[in-house]
């Protein structure tokens, strides 16, 4: 018997992490190992039970919410292997220093060989996994997962259309269960129509523009698609973003081989610069807001007119991914309670071909 539970991610947005046993397999894994932001962190309900009995961690990709609890693993016995991208892998050194734990020392961090990707990886007689990347950020992956004659696929956070990463898509299409980020499903919002309608808000070349960010995909991907539709426009962002950024251009198999000279480009242009204190009008991509700027919130969704950029799958994006990967049973993670019944609502009417 497969069973699929989850410790957290489900009606809520964050704390991503999910239990996979296996009876026939005498297999017990854990997915993703995070917590919900905020302050306090919420974390998942991970007992010793439960942490000294998986036996393997696989991790998506390394923002808070998808990796957060992994000290928590730790204070409760756990001293496995935690699995992940090279990417992700070479990213974490930066996070483990601001834990504070010196447990965490009691985990094995491991990285996938790049030339695995799409290739079935067995760890014992009866179980493989198979991973291609996300999308979602640099080094962020997906996970599909053979238990003997059971598969179970992973999206992690998923994005179907990034201007500069690569989202690769499983070969297989029929699972016995399917754990999709249905993040932003409840929005109906095309790549296209946001970038427009941010567009239309920074076109006086004469302001400061402020949009708020964190280090993540989705600005890395607001910055380059502005980039290129602007260029005449001077940008200012952190020295942590642009270090992140070009960062890229050490995983070729990460990046869409066709935004690659692009990408260089925009780096070593004048147009774009790292921030001071006192800048004039442009285009500026920070943490903290600096004085005299309009703030474009690319965060909120308030309608199809509004600012807001997915970094998840919306509606459309949903229906998609459900087309691609069939299973018997799905389970959406990474939405809000409210918009979790609006989205099991909608896809109740939704019949796979």
């Amino acid at each position: 018997m497969t069973d699929v539970s989850a410790l957290g991610g489900i009606g809520e947005y964050g704390r991503n992490c999910f239990l996979v046993m296996d009876q026939a397999t005498n297999t017990r894994i854990m997915l993703d190992c995070g917590v919900r932001n905020g302050n306090p962190e919420v974390y998942p309900p991970i007992t010793e039970t439960i942490a000294q009995s998986i036996q393997t961690v696989f991790i998506s990709h390394v923002h808070n919410d998808h990796i957060g609890a992994l000290p928590l693993l730790a204070q409760k016995g756990f001293t496995g292997d935690v699995w992940m991208s090279e990417a992700s892998f070479r990213q974490l050194s930066a996070i483990l220093g601001k834990w504070h734990d010196p447990l965490i020392n009691n985990l094995h961090f491991r990285s996938f060989a790049k030339h695995t990707r799409g290739q079935a990886i067995s760890f014992t007689e009866d179980f493989s996994i198979t991973w291609g990347y996300s999308g979602h950020m640099l080094g962020s992956v997906w996970y599909s997962l053979q238990l003997r004659e059971k598969s179970i696929f992973f999206s992690g956070d998923i994005v179907l259309s990034s201007p500069l990463l690569v989202t690769d898509m499983p070969d297989k299409d029929r699972y016995e269960y399917a754990l999709i980020d249905s993040g932003h499903a409840a929005q109906i919002m095309p790549y296209k129509r946001s970038l427009t309608n941010i567009l239309s808000a920074v076109n006086d070349s004469s302001e400061k523009y402020f949009l708020p960010i964190t280090i993540s995909g989705k600005t890395c991907d607001l910055l380059f698609s502005l980039f290129q539709a602007l260029p005449d426009r001077p940008f200012f962002i952190d020295e942590p973003l642009y270090e992140h950024i070009n960062s890229y251009l050490h995983y070729p198999d990460n990046l869409r081989p066709e935004r690659r000279e692009r990408l260089q480009a925009m780096l070593q242009s004048k147009r774009l610069a790292i921030s001071r204190q006192f800048e004039g009008p442009g285009i500026y991509l920070l943490e903290n807001k600096p004085e005299g700027c309009h703030e474009i919130n690319t965060n909120l969704y308030q309608g199809i007119d509004s600012f807001f950029y997915k970094s998840h799958p919306d509606k459309q994006d949903l229906k998609t991914l459900i087309r691609k990967v069939f299973a018997k049973k799905y389970i959406f993670f990474h939405s809000k309670q409210h918009d979790l019944d609006h989205i099991l609502q909608d896809l109740s009417q939704y019949n796979h071909p």
